[in-house]
């Protein structure tokens, strides 16, 4: 008698419930996910394709959606959300708002279809800014301390650098990424994209179009950086196959210097159009150029065309330019049309730029790959991903749809690149690529 006894104590906070829970639909803890809806008067974009929020959104820590009730009453115990990380590693500026919007209708829509009903869904969200801006351990610190949360997929990082960086750190840890980056190396165990692009398929799909204008000689500039060689890599060769004549060859730094100096000497040199594979923090700065030289040449890029969307001003910048987009035909997508019709319904902005539907696909894939693992942990989480058939796309044309697999871990399928063209402050629908054998062409004239 008398003695002291010493108990164990919960190690971790008990799951709690925000009674939120509405029996017939999907429920989620905050209206919006950002600042600018939550607290201010909204965002900033003032075309269709530019960003719905501000320039200095930031977004909600932790977002919990609950799946209907269907009428069920539980024992009692609130159950613990599974976690979902949003991994931000670039200035995203009036892009976060269409980042994590997007993501809350997904999650939204997938638990009222009944994809996924055993917990709450939580999305963490770390902003942790890395390369070519900041420094390369910001954005492996905030991937790692979103695995400290618990989450059991990760959406991000979105740069090439970035994404090529945390790659083997992703591997060796064990919770998957699914990145937005082009880049074709970025295919491994616990590496996944539903990508903003495919560069060295940019770099063919440009040489094309260049071509396809009837130009005979072209300059090419091309940004440093991880995938920057792939960039002109692959132009080049494509280039040289189609006959056509490159005058000179411009390596950029994200911040360029002498463009019109180089323009200049492209303009003498008889150049007729002009390629640009890069980042896009260089892309900027030509529209000043440009206007210097009264030059406004034929010119393509790959997907860091969509810029358009980061702020007015990049929108400005890019006046002229045709690029690789993801938006399909005007109308041609009904999953996209479906779509930005319940975003408009959900949050109450019509917002239809190429993120909002990279955002809406990529959480797609996480739930559907939590929905598909046998038990809410990372290693089955990837195997769930594995799974995903033939997933509808809301981004790219009508075939468009996700899909991953054993050694198949980039997600877009079908025709998720198109070309489209800025100009006069409108964002036009130029066409889809539809690669040809010259022998098609080589019969037709015979």
């Amino acid at each position: 008698m008398g003695e002291e006894y010493r108990y164990a104590e919960r190690m971790f906070p008990a799951p709690a419930d925000h009674g939120i829970a509405q029996p017939d639909r999907a429920v989620c803890s905050v209206p919006f996910g950002t600042s600018s809806y939550l607290e201010g008067a909204g965002g900033a974009g003032e075309q269709w394709y530019q960003g719905g929020g501000s320039a200095t959104e930031k977004a909600v820590a932790e977002i919990v959606v609950y799946p209907p009730t269907r009428g069920l009453a539980t024992q009692g115990d609130p159950f613990e959300p599974v976690k979902i990380g949003i991994l931000v590693d670039m200035d995203l500026g009036q892009l976060l708002a269409d980042w994590i919007d997007p993501t809350i209708l997904a999650l939204e829509d997938a638990l009222n279809e009944g994809v996924w009903g055993r917990s709450p869904v939580a999305i963490v969200t770390a902003d942790a800014r890395g390369l070519p801006r900041e420094n390369y351990r910001k954005m492996i610190a905030g991937y790692h301390w979103l695995v400290e949360q618990g989450c059991v997929v990760i959406l991000g990082p979105m740069i090439s650098d970035n994404c090529l960086t945390l790659q083997p750190i992703a591997d060796e840890t064990g919770v998957s990424v699914i990145g937005w980056t082009g880049a074709h190396r970025f295919a491994s165990d616990y590496c996944f994209t539903v990508a903003n692009g495919d560069i060295p398929t940019e770099g063919v799909m440009c040489a094309n179009w260049l071509s396809q204008q009837g130009l005979e000689k072209v300059g090419m500039f091309w940004e440093v950086g991880s995938s920057g060689r792939d960039y002109a890599d692959f132009f080049r060769d494509e280039a040289i196959r189609l006959g056509l004549t490159i005058t000179r060859e411009v390596k950029l730094e994200p911040n360029p210097r002498n463009l019109k100096e180089h323009l200049a000497e492209m303009r003498e040199m008889g150049t007729q159009g002009l390629y640009y594979g890069g980042y896009g923090y260089s892309t900027f700065h030509f529209a000043e150029a440009f206007r210097a030289l009264d030059w406004d040449p034929p010119r393509v890029m790959g997907t860091a065309f969509m810029f358009y969307s980061n702020s007015n001003k990049w929108a400005e910048g890019l006046e002229g330019w045709h690029g690789v987009d993801q938006l399909g035909e005007d109308g041609a997508n009904p999953n996209y049309e479906a779509m930005v019709g319940r975003f408009e319904g959900r949050f109450g902005r019509r917002t239809r730029n190429v993120v909002v539907a990279l955002a809406y696909d990529t959480a797609r894939a996480a739930i559907h790959g939590i929905a598909n693992a046998a038990i809410p942990t990372p290693r089955h989480v990837r195997d769930g991903l594995e799974r995903i058939r033939w997933m509808p796309a809301t981004n790219g044309g009508p075939s468009t749809y996700v899909q991953f697999g054993p050694g198949d871990h980039k997600g877009y399928k079908g025709d998720f690149l198109t070309i489209r063209e800025l100009r006069g402050g409108e964002l036009r629908f130029d066409g889809y690529y539809r690669p040809e054998w010259p022998s098609n062409r080589m019969h037709a004239t015979s």
